[in-house]
């Protein structure tokens, strides 16, 4: 690298972190910035104006004078209505769409039932719907970039792994990218819920966390040193398909089950019509035979909630985060199964703490919010921290 280059690489650099500490600590002043950066207010002002003149900045009024008197410092924060990203999750009975301002504030959000699981024709939905979000959106440079929920085994934005879609052949990214000519990123859902927790909500201050979702299937996203954690082509954290013990045959065999055949939310449901011999049994319907102490269905959760509690201490005690996140919307619905799994989890001895993911149904969409407005920033390996969205 010559010295121009490196000047310039220097010169980037600098801008990002201006840019960094407008996002995370909004409002500021330019004094503030060099102040956090340890520059002189010269420096600051040169790189402050070249972000402002990019149109990341928007003046928001006049700061406190200091102990010494003179000119109110201006204020500044991100700009919003620079413009806005859209985060799509691919569920497997529903699509989850959001959008974004640049700022993380969410200004957009649907749930679409799909009754026809062809991955061309959910594509097609998606499409229409970012058309609408399109047309009722008036920012200054519009669509900015589209980030995807997975649930599967994501590596160099390509899918690898997804249980409940035939996507095999299917580049999401490419095909986006192609129509909307903006930056697609795709990426596992776990991980998100992870990456919401660092940047919006509980941990922001934690360097070292672990998000364990539990919906039809089980997964986990690893935070290390405030980074994801993928692993060999992306497979960190699919605890779902590691084997729990489950009994010895007549043969004296040992028999042995993925772990999402047992602690899953489908897995929970599956067995207590098996046992009622009934049918059509959804979330709600779980918690009125909870409500009603229905001895099969609290049987089968009091199961869930031994073996799950099992799954948690051992991926603490592989990982030994600071906090643990549990995302669950059945947990969220039904908040005594929580309260039971931290009771287990304390008798086990495990040491960190044990939270719940609140506006579960968000999580996953504003990790994908924030790992897309990192990359449109160019601030990919730069931390930053959203507004909380629990009040919005």
């Amino acid at each position: 690298m010559n010295e121009g280059t490196k000047k310039e690489s220097f010169h980037q650099g600098n801008l990002r972190l201006v840019l960094q500490q407008v996002i995370n600590n909004a409002p500021i002043s330019r004094i503030e910035i060099a102040r956090n950066l340890g520059m002189n207010k010269s420096s600051i002002t040169t790189l402050y104006n070249e972000v402002d003149e990019m149109g990341y900045l928007k003046e928001i009024g006049s700061g406190e004078a200091s102990k010494m008197g003179g000119r109110k410092p201006t204020l500044v924060t991100i700009n919003d209505n620079f413009g806005y990203t859209v985060s799509v999750d691919l569920g497997y009975r529903h699509l989850h769409i959001m959008s974004n301002l640049l700022n993380g504030k969410s200004v957009s959000y649907e749930r679409i039932e799909i009754n026809n699981r062809d991955i061309y024709k959910t594509i097609d939905i998606i499409k229409k719907q970012i058309q609408t979000i399109g047309a009722e959106m008036d920012t200054e440079n519009g669509l900015l970039g589209i980030a995807f929920s997975i649930h599967g085994v994501v590596h160099d934005n390509r899918i690898v792994k997804s249980p409940f879609w035939d996507i095999k052949d299917v580049d999401l990214k490419q095909i986006f990218e192609d129509e909307y000519h903006v930056p697609v990123v795709l990426e596992n859902e776990a991980n998100l819920s992870a990456v919401y927790e660092r940047d919006f909500n509980a941990a922001q201050s934690d360097d070292n966390i672990l998000s364990i979702s539990i919906h039809k299937g089980i997964g986990a996203g690893i935070i290390l040193n405030r980074n994801l954690y993928h692993g060999l082509k992306g497979a960190a954290g699919e605890i779902g398909s590691s084997l729990m013990f489950t009994n010895i045959d007549e043969q004296n065999q040992y028999n042995f089950e993925k772990v999402e055949n047992f602690c899953s939310e489908d897995a929970i449901i599956e067995r207590i019509q098996k046992q009622k011999k009934i049918s059509g049994l959804d979330r709600e319907g779980l918690e009125k035979l909870l409500h009603e102490k229905d001895k099969d269905a609290q049987r089968v959760v009091d199961l869930f909630i031994a073996a799950i509690s099992r799954v948690i201490y051992n991926a603490s005690v592989s990982f030994s985060p600071e906090k643990i996140f549990i995302n669950s919307k059945l947990m969220e619905d039904i908040p005594g199964i929580f309260t039971a799994i931290q009771t287990t989890t304390k008798s086990l001895d495990m040491v960190p703490e044990l939270y719940m993911t609140k506006r579960s149904n968000c999580a996953t969409l504003l990790g994908a919010c924030s790992i897309i407005t990192h990359h449109v920033l160019g601030l990919d390996e730069y931390n930053l921290v959203f507004a909380s969205q629990e009040n919005k």
